[in-house]
């Protein structure tokens, strides 16, 4: 009886195998084939899901596909070059790897912190002091311009009481400029109290006509024709090169300088506290050489 299990020992050992190789061709049926191959790694489908993102039609989703896989093939034979050519160091790179890792992890929870505490709350009086007390670093490195403007046409009627109602200070003549700016001016701007850099407003108006000596000549109209247009312009306030950025120009930069300081004093003060805690529980301590 013994001699007759042996011999069919062998027959058992094959259905066996058998069977575990219909199962391993049934579980790689599952899975899902490769979309790149470089030397002896493998791209699949699930590796590109990231790249593809919500609402992109075929046409650029494809596109991006094609580019990752494009990218992927290079880096991989960019990597098997550098392997056959470069004595790699291992434990500086694993060091290099695992700093990396670290600075990362730590990023992410400082961005928790400043989700969680940070106050971006800048009043107008922040901004005002801040600008009053760091006057040296808001320069103008061009020269902006308020200005009123008005395009017309040479042969637009009445262009005499135009210009009365636009020098004018009286409410009745503004809303009389104003109806006929909507009825015969395609682009004017008569109450604007921004302020614009040169190159802002020259893609409105031919404020480059205007000599320099002529920007402090607040009040007058200059009249300007170019191409089959006519412009009037009245300069309401000018800044020069190097003199001091006005306020209203730095208060997005004020309020993101502010900002940033209490990011970095938020992140120092609870890294402090945290670094005094675990000296204090003698979770950390420096050994004497």
């Amino acid at each position: 009886m013994i001699l007759g299990k042996r011999k069919q020992l062998p027959h058992i050992l094959t259905t066996i195998v058998i069977s575990c190789l219909f199962f391993m061709v049934a579980c790689d049926r599952t899975k899902p084939s490769p979309i790149s191959r470089a030397y002896d790694r493998y791209l699949y489908p699930e590796d590109v899901e990231a790249v593809v993102r919500p609402g992109l039609n075929e046409k650029d989703s494809l596109n991006l596909i094609n580019a990752y896989i494009e990218q992927w093939q290079r880096q991989q034979v960019l990597l098997k070059q550098a392997q056959r050519h470069v004595n790699v160091d291992e434990k500086r790179i694993n060091a290099q790897i695992e700093e990396y890792k670290n600075a990362l992890i730590i990023y992410e929870y400082e961005q928790m912190l400043l989700k969680n505490k940070l106050d971006t709350i800048v009043s107008n009086d922040e901004i005002a002091d801040y600008y009053n007390e760091h006057q040296n670093i808001f320069v103008l490195k061009r020269p902006i311009f308020k200005v009123s403007f008005i395009q017309l046409t040479p042969d637009t009627p009445e262009l005499d009481r135009v210009e009365k109602w636009f020098l004018s200070e009286e409410i009745a003549d503004f809303d009389l400029l104003q109806q006929y700016c909507e009825r015969y001016s395609p682009n004017f701007a008569l109450r604007d109290t921004s302020w614009y850099y040169l190159e802002e407003l020259a893609k409105k108006i031919p404020i480059e006509q205007i000599d320099e000596n002529n920007y402090k000549n607040y009040g007058r109209i200059f009249k300007i024709n170019e191409n089959n247009k006519l412009y009037l312009i009245i300069l309401r306030d000018s800044k020069l090169k190097n003199n001091r950025s006005p306020l209203e120009v730095e208060q997005t930069n004020i309020r993101n300088l502010i900002v940033n300081q209490r990011k970095v004093s938020l992140i120092n003060n609870v890294e402090n506290k945290m670094v005094e805690e675990a000296r204090k529980h003698n979770k950390i301590e420096t050994y004497s050489k």
